[in-house]
């Protein structure tokens, strides 16, 4: 009890500053300022996972359109050495 209790003391002065730290007393602008900040950070998570799954939808595009070779007993070589990729796209 004595190790929750002495712990929660230990935290609790970093929880206050960092509330003291968003809103100033003597900057009657902090509080915008930080929240203006949280939002760009917000904004620019936001586009890095778009980026990422972007990339991954067209990783996995890519390779689905990958056709499978023909290993089969009846196989028969590509003719003409094409890239494999259908018209149009």
């Amino acid at each position: 009890m004595r190790a929750i209790l002495l712990a929660g003391l230990c935290l609790s002065p970093i929880a206050a500053t960092s509330v003291l730290a968003q809103v100033q007393q003597d900057n009657p602008n902090a509080a915008n300022q930080s929240m203006e900040y949280n939002s760009q950070m917000r904004s620019l998570r936001q586009e890095q996972t778009t980026q990422g799954n972007t990339l991954q939808m067209n990783m996995e595009r890519n390779q689905a359109a990958t056709p499978t070779p023909n290993t089969g007993p009846n196989a028969i070589g590509p003719i003409g050495g094409g890239t494999g990729v259908g018209v149009g796209r």
